[in-house]
């Protein structure tokens, strides 16, 4: 029998890595100080986790059965990690502002999600994607130095931006093909298919940079510029290199069932909830007490 193994990295275990990689991220925040080197190590290997989480919800899109489900499942973790952190705020006098457990990366991608759905409907539907975008983009602007941003989110106008360059990286590889398709006849379909995967991950890898590079402009023109992530220079660019991560795809979900696809959900709240209550004892929460 033929061997069908393909090589690369699998959803499954891409979503693993960025499982990892954020755990390490959110180490460093919670119980190291900003300015140790294990701190810049930690969190620049932790920023590569966002990417990869933006390849696979972009992915998720496309190949879920049920995106009401899925926007809610992302919706559902985001509204309860906000509530732990504005708990942890009321609980240990912390200001909102200054609680890195308020705002989250399933926020991010909740409306990050919900923007690429609506705009590829392509119908009227599609302009209420305003909405999601806006909300990304007002995480960026504060209101004062007790609450802090209007709306909360963790990576704000970076993540949007860098979902819409993906979905429009796609829609790119998408009309391309569309004009090569008189070239394939019906026996070559698979190999139209196959070629139109990996020129999404080369372009999405492409995005990835591109958006990187934006940012990193936007700095050099004001450093000071409320819509840069936290900590963008240097550590936030180091999230770049996941487009090695996302160039090793192979397309394929590996290992999959309820119990699998669910933990991962729930893991998410459940370290932060341990982290974030081990830290106000013996992290850096502990000094807001």
């Amino acid at each position: 029998m033929k061997n069908t193994k393909t090589f690369g990295l699998n959803s499954l275990i891409l979503k693993i890595i960025g499982l990892v990689l954020m755990t390490i991220d959110h180490v460093a925040l919670l119980f190291l100080a900003s300015d140790t080197i294990a701190y810049e190590v930690m969190r620049s290997i932790g920023k590569i986790a966002f990417p990869i989480f933006v390849f696979l919800a972009v992915e998720g899109v496309y190949h879920t059965h049920n995106i009401r489900n899925y926007l809610l499942r992302l919706l559902s973790v985001s509204v309860l990690m906000d509530i732990f952190g504005f708990i942890i705020s009321s609980v240990a006098n912390i200001t909102i502002a200054s609680n890195p457990l308020i705002g989250n990366v399933f926020t991010d991608l909740f409306l990050g999600v919900l923007t690429v759905y609506l705009l590829n409907r392509k119908d009227k539907y599609s302009f209420i994607s305003i909405i999601p975008i806006s909300l990304a983009i007002l995480s960026d602007i504060n209101i004062d130095q007790i609450y802090g941003s209007i709306f909360k989110s963790d990576w704000g106008t970076f993540s949007i931006v860098l979902f819409i360059l993906f979905f429009a990286g796609r829609k790119i590889v998408d009309y391309y093909l569309s004009k090569k398709q008189n070239e394939y006849s019906e026996l070559d379909q698979s190999i139209l298919e196959n070629t139109r995967f990996k020129y999404y991950k080369y372009i999405e890898a492409l995005m990835l940079v591109i958006t990187e590079l934006i940012f990193n402009l936007i700095w050099h023109i004001d450093y000071t510029s409320s819509f840069l992530p936290s900590e963008f220079i240097p550590i936030g660019t180091y999230s770049t290199l996941a487009f090695i991560f996302i160039l090793l795809y192979n397309g394929k979900k590996g290992y999959k069932n309820k119990f699998v696809q669910y933990s991962f959900y729930l893991y998410y709240p459940t370290h932060l909830l341990i982290l974030g209550i081990v830290s106000l004892f013996c992290g850096t929460l502990s000094t807001f007490i």
